[in-house]
């Protein structure tokens, strides 16, 4: 494992030997595999915020997948606390899905657009049983928890803007009290200021539940303001780990070198274009 620096935490998470490989082509030819994620290993603790990083094709968002158990491993072991999930059988696993939830960058994606917000938050709930007032309860605090007025919980979900259904599906993740949140480039596609709303919305509810988050992202301007330790990937593997401050300050691996040079060349030119607009 790339050496990640010290946790000041007990482990919510443990990565072992995580490994993906799938095949492509047609089924009547002889099919080519490729490796997606090789031999990836890293560990979130209570209340903190892993940022996986690198670019596009690079085997982050399959190791999201595979950790939130959507995608089979081929070889490796997910840990939640003390509990590992790969050798589990889907009734096995289901009490342990709500420990682990993803928000992605399309909320809209993960909603059904005939739902109410109310109908959003209280599907979960409703699937582990419990009841109507109970679940109408846990929605009103929960809309309230992300900024949300409980009088919206009757519109439908195309009646929300970006920032709001990022919000409701934020909501919706906490409903079943995961201890693993997976952003999954949560941020991306949201305006500047809209951004860092929802940015410093993430680190309040950090705060409050103790979550610990693993933050998908090529965005290294977000990454500095969300994370405690980053790790890079490139071709399926993690190259460099470290501390925040460390790794973006002094890279070592040539790509966090380019990710590096890529932000501040796109802070450059947007700070180009605001003078030139002022």
């Amino acid at each position: 494992m790339v050496n990640e620096g010290p946790r000041s935490s007990p482990a919510v998470l443990r990565v072992r030997g995580l490994s993906k490989r799938y095949t492509r082509g047609p089924l009547w030819q002889k099919r080519a595999s490729f490796v997606a994620v090789n031999e990836v290993e890293l560990e979130i603790g209570l209340g903190e915020t892993l940022a996986l990083v690198g670019s596009s094709g690079s085997g982050k968002s399959t190791v999201a997948r595979c950790i939130a158990q959507l995608e089979t491993l081929d070889s490796g072991q997910v840990w939640i606390d003390d509990r590992e999930l790969t050798q589990l059988s889907a009734r096995e696993l289901l009490p342990f899905r709500s420990m682990v939830q993803m928000i992605f960058q399309d909320a809209a994606t993960a909603m059904n657009p005939r739902f109410s917000a109310a109908e959003v938050i209280q599907e979960p709930l409703r699937i582990q049983g419990r009841s109507r007032s109970e679940q109408q309860e846990i929605a009103e605090a929960l809309m309230k928890e992300v900024a949300l007025s409980p009088d919206c919980l009757k519109r439908s979900v195309l009646e929300f803007s970006g920032g709001q259904k990022q919000r409701l599906a934020i909501a919706r993740a906490l409903a079943v009290r995961p201890r693993l949140l997976i952003l999954d480039e949560a941020l991306s596609g949201l305006d500047l200021s809209i951004r860092a709303q929802i940015a410093n919305l993430l680190l309040d509810l950090q705060e409050a539940h103790s979550l610990a988050y693993l933050l998908i992202s090529h965005d290294l301007a977000v990454v500095a303001g969300l994370a405690d330790r980053i790790a890079v990937m490139s071709q399926g593997r993690i190259v460099e780990a470290g501390s925040v401050s460390t790794v973006l300050r002094e890279p070592s691996h040539d790509e966090t070198k380019k990710l590096v040079a890529a932000t501040r060349e796109a802070e450059s030119k947007l700070a180009i274009s605001a003078g030139a607009s002022a």
